[in-house]
């Protein structure tokens, strides 16, 4: 070799011996793991992640090919500086055995987005655990301590939990513990998972979480068990994994089956549910859906979330003794989340669902009226009607209204809406007994103090098929082998009425308005209406030789409505014997009665007291007697008669009859037809004596 090629050969070796020793170096520290950039790595996430990040004394750094970190230890601490509180107290994570490998894309993007917001997440391509403990907490006001960065801004949304992309999750064992005070919501749970593993097949799940929390200081259980973490925690719907779902609470149980992803937002679910509680009000409650309070319920059907839109397809609700159903769907995206879809059901009975109405039951815990007092006195939770707005359709077969009725409501519909905290149920229409019922009624829950509305007509509704008492003493009997009922005829009517109030008892303690009810066509027991007049000769001849029905005349009432106190305006039954008058109040308020019935009688009666009858008292325990002053004349006078002779006593209780009462229900009814119009006149033309009334049209709004 020439001095030349030798030198030429020690300046080219330089650089070539600076590459191989870098090269070594770098091999080394490789091998070594990079042991003294652990303090610049730790300022460094320290600095970006606005809290304290501290490795073990076991710490590994491979950054071949993509970053690597392996340490015994991990520990990230509370948030510090602006989002620095004593409420976030505690470590984020504390970890043991933990392994985390990031591609050069990953850092690229965190780096250049570090001052911008960004929904796309990061993608992590392995994290395992050994063993973690997470603590989550969110504050009222929004601020949270996995957020890293500036916190929000006065009035911001609440940032959501989100989670990084991962190619490979795995967790030996580990605990979570959430407090999120923007839902009110606190759990604690154990989580397992087995992905990126060989499991030996199906048997061994992906992931198993367990634990328990309080929703709205009610507690709960859960367990969730799936074939894969992965998809769970994904960010779209197109890698679905079997998943099970437990729920249990003191009142309310929840069973899901079927395949989901993103198991943290609960942005992808699909399978058959099952949910089931003493009330629907109070699973409503915990998820923020506007419920009734009703009887011990039972809900089966196909459950579905894709993003915010809930729905529930195939829905089977058992309520007490209601069989009902339909199609629903929940969209949280609104402002003010949406129940949309329709209510069917092949039986309602009204029992079920007058807890809602406060009526006491156990499992809603409605307390007992007080002592004398019927009406329910729970106040209705009002707020809850501006939690969400609804567009519902009320399609139900058969609605049963209690033991008083022997025909249910066949059917019952109405288009159920709430906006704003207003609810209405319009184009209500139910048949029953040939008849028909129609209107609209409503709630607004904006005033202090709500105000209920009800617009209701009904018409052509068969009484004797409608009611279900039966007249044993009558000598009539139907084909079917049953007695007649006590009275008979076509019933139609008009309720206007308005009220006030948080509660059953206060709403219909403030009702005002009227109502007025006509029977056409009809017939009334011959024993009712002597029994209202006491005429004793004629109801004892009654029960020895039996009951028959006498012909209605004409039959209506009229009440106006005052702050909850009912004035018969008019009110009277009249048949070819006698005209029974009604007269006096009804306090809804009180729940106090002041009721008198005059009979006037069209025949000659040797032996009656025809004294007015009073009914006082409370609903609790109704109190009915005769008017003494007017009785103590007569039996009086029979006394003094008797001392002479005592046939002479009977000349007192006789009564000769007051035909000029004969025409009296055309004259109530002029007044009924000037106080409805022209659309009531129609409805409440009285029959004539020598004529049937024509059958009644439908029942316009």
């Amino acid at each position: 070799m020439t001095p030349t090629s030798r030198a030429r050969w020690r300046k080219a070796a330089w650089p070539l011996g600076i590459v191989v020793l870098l090269v070594a170096a770098v091999g080394v520290c490789e091998w070594r793991g990079w042991p003294f950039l652990k303090g610049p790595l730790e300022n460094q996430a320290s600095q970006r992640l606005h809290r304290e990040v501290r490795f073990g004394d076991a710490f590994s750094l491979r950054l071949l090919g993509a970053i690597r970190v392996a340490t015994d230890t991990l520990r990230i601490g509370p948030p510090q500086g602006p989002l620095a509180d004593p409420a976030f107290a505690g470590d984020l994570v504390a970890a043991r055995d933990a392994w985390l490998e990031l591609p050069y894309a990953t850092v690229r993007r965190a780096l250049r987005d570090k001052d911008e917001e960004t929904s796309e997440p990061l993608h992590i391509r392995s994290l395992r655990f050994g063993q973690v403990d997470a603590s989550l907490k969110r504050l009222a006001d929004g601020r949270a301590n996995w957020t890293f960065g500036a916190p929000p801004q006065a009035g911001a949304k609440a940032p959501p939990l989100s989670l990084p992309r991962f190619d490979e999750l795995v967790v030996r064992s580990g605990r979570v513990g959430l407090r999120d005070d923007v839902t009110k919501l606190a759990l604690d749970a154990q989580v397992t998972t087995t992905e990126g593993e060989k499991t030996g097949g199906d048997a061994h799940p992906g992931v198993v979480i367990t634990g328990n929390g309080k929703h709205e200081q009610r507690p709960f259980e859960f367990r969730v068990t799936s074939s894969g973490v992965l998809p769970l925690v994904a960010r779209d719907d197109s890698a679905r994994v079997p998943l099970t779902i437990r729920l249990q609470a003191p009142d309310a149980k929840f069973a899901f089956d079927g395949t989901g992803t993103d198991i943290i937002g609960l942005k992808g679910l699909d399978g058959q549910a099952a949910l089931s509680g003493v009330s629907l009000g109070k699973v409503g409650d915990a998820i923020g859906v506007t419920l009734p309070t009703t009887a011990p319920f039972t809900l089966k059907g196909r459950l579905g979330k894709s993003g915010e839109v809930w729905t529930l397809r195939s829905a089977g609700l058992d309520v007490g003794d209601s069989r009902l159903g339909g199609d629903f769907r929940f969209d949280r995206s609104h402002p003010v989340p949406l129940l949309s879809g329709e209510l069917t059901g092949s039986r309602m009975v009204l029992a079920d669902l007058l807890p809602a109405f406060g009526a006491p039951h156990e499992a809603p815990a409605n307390p007992r009226p007080p002592a004398g007092k019927v009406l329910p006195q729970r106040e209705f939770d009002i707020p809850s009607l501006k939690a969400m707005n609804a567009d519902v359709k009320v399609r139900l077969q058969r609605a049963e209204l209690g033991t008083l009725f022997a025909q249910p409501l066949e059917p019952l519909q109405g288009d159920l809406s709430l906006n704003g905290g207003v609810l209405k149920i319009a184009n209500l229409v139910a048949r029953a007994a040939g008849g028909e019922i129609r209107g609209v009624v409503g709630l607004d829950g904006n005033p202090p103090q709500p105000l209920w509305t009800g617009d209701l007509r009904w018409a052509g509704i068969e009484l004797e098929q409608w009611l279900r008492p039966r007249n044993k003493t009558s000598k009539e009997i139907k084909p079917s082998g049953q007695p007649v009922g006590y009275i008979s005829g076509r019933l139609g009517g008009h309720a206007q009425l308005q009220g006030h109030g948080k509660s059953t008892a206060r709403l219909i303690g403030s009702l005002s308005g009227t109502v007025q009810a006509w029977i056409r066509s009809g017939s009334i027991s011959h024993l009712v209406v002597e029994g209202a007049g006491i005429d004793l000769a004629e109801a004892l001849g009654i029960l020895i030789k039996g009951d028959e029905r006498l012909p209605i005349t004409c039959a209506a009432v009229r009440a106006k409505a005052g702050d909850g106190i009912f004035v018969p305006e008019v009110g009277l039954i009249d048949t070819g014997d006698s005209t029974l008058f009604i007269a006096g109040s009804v306090s809804l308020a009180d729940e106090k009665l002041d009721l008198t019935l005059i009979t006037k009688p069209k025949d000659t009666s040797p032996l009656t007291l025809r004294s007015p009858v009073r009914i006082e008292g409370s609903f609790s325990a109704p109190k009915i007697g005769l008017d003494t002053k007017k009785l103590a004349t007569k039996v009086g006078l029979a006394a003094v008669l008797a001392s002479v002779h005592p046939l002479a006593a009977l000349i007192a209780l006789f009564d000769p009859g007051d035909k000029e009462h004969a025409g009296g229900c055309e004259k109530v009814l002029q007044q009924l037809r000037d106080a409805n119009g022209p659309a009531g006149a129609r409805d409440a033309k009285a029959p004539k004596a020598s004529e049937h009334a024509a059958t009644p049209g439908p029942v316009r709004k």
